[in-house]
C-alpha cells in the first residue's frame, strides 16, 4: 500500500461527500486506501459506504479531537505515506503522485503540506509558517508578518510547520513520533508534530503544486468555543515547546490585548 488518506469527520457530511469525490477523481492510484474516522453520531454517515465502496469507516466511541481521531485512523492505515485531509477540503490538482515523489527523492523529508485556496482561488493565510514564538506573535500583532513569504510562494519551500488540513507524512516517522499529541483537542497539533519532526532532523516542506480547495471551519460553528479551543491549545504548545517563562509572557500579552 503506497498511500493512506485519513479524513476525520464531525458534522460535515455534505462537505465530506465532495471531498471523497475529489479524492477518487484526482488520485487514481489503485494502491490507495481511504479511512474516514467519524467523531460525530453514527447516523450522520448512514449510506456513505454504499456511495463510496472503497472507503473504510471507523466510528469513534467519543469525540477526542482532531489529533486523537487521526491517530485512530493511522493505527488502521497500511500505506507507506499518510495523507491527513480535512472533510471540508477538495483536491483540485492531481499532484498527489508528485508529492509522493518528493518523499522518494529525499530521504530526509518527513512532512509535506499542500497549498490551500478559498472558493475564489485565493491562497489562504496561515497555512504554513516559521517557528512559533512570542517574538513572532508580537511582530504579527504589529503587522510585520514575515510568514507571508511562505504561503505566497509558488515554489516548494522548507518551512517550520504546515497545516494539518492537507498534510502528508511518512508512516514510519508518524509512528516514531507516536502520532499527534492528543492533549491538543483542536489547533496546534500540526505545529507540534512538525516541531517534533524537525527536532529529529526531518525536513518540513510546503508544496504548492498540490492545490486544495478549503472551505474552512465547516465543522465548528460556535465562534466563542472555537476561540477558547485555540487559546487552550496555544497555551499548551507554549508550555510544552517554548518553556514556562515564555508561556507566562504569552498569557500576559493576551490579558493586556483585551
Amino acid at each position: 500500500m503506497k498511500l493512506s488518506i485519513i479524513i476525520v469527520n464531525y458534522k460535515s457530511r455534505a462537505y465530506l461527500e465532495k471531498c471523497l469525490r475529489s479524492v477518487f477523481a484526482k488520485i487514481t492510484d489503485s494502491a490507495l486506501e481511504v479511512i474516514v474516522v467519524n467523531n460525530g453520531a453514527a447516523s450522520e454517515l448512514v449510506g456513505l459506504g454504499e456511495l463510496f465502496t472503497r472507503i473504510k469507516i471507523i466510528q469513534n466511541t467519543k469525540n477526542n479531537g482532531f489529533g486523537g481521531a487521526n491517530n485512530l485512523g493511522a493505527k488502521e492505515a497500511q500505506g507507506e505515506f499518510l495523507f491527513f485531509l480535512n472533510p471540508d477540503a477538495e483536491i483540485l490538482s492531481g499532484e498527489a503522485s508528485s508529492a509522493i515523489a518528493e518523499f522518494e527523492s529525499d530521504t530526509e523529508l518527513g512532512i509535506l503540506g499542500a497549498k490551500l485556496v478559498d472558493a475564489n482561488g485565493v491562497v489562504q493565510d496561515w497555512i504554513v509558517g516559521g517557528e512559533i514564538s512570542l517574538g513572532n506573535i508580537l511582530k504579527n500583532n504589529f503587522g510585520r508578518i514575515a510568514d507571508k513569504k511562505y504561503w505566497q510562494s509558488s515554489q516548494k519551500t522548507a518551512v517550520f510547520w504546515v497545516a494539518g488540513t492537507a498534510l502528508f507524512v511518512r508512516r514510519t516517522l508518524f509512528l516514531q513520533l507516536e502520532g499527534f499529541d492528543e492533549q491538543f483537542f483542536l489547533y496546534f497539533e500540526d505545529v507540534d508534530l512538525c516541531k517534533r519532526a524537525g527536532d529529529l532532523g526531518k525536513k518540513v516542506l510546503y508544496f504548492p503544486a498540490l492545490s486544495i480547495l478549503h472551505h474552512g471551519g465547516r465543522s465548528f460553528f460556535e465562534k466563542s468555543k472555537q476561540k477558547k479551543e485555540y487559546y487552550s491549545s496555544q497555551d499548551y504548545y507554549f508550555r510544552k515547546q517554548r518553556g514556562f517563562f515564555e508561556f507566562l509572557l504569552l498569557k500576559l500579552l493576551r490579558f493586556f490585548s483585551f
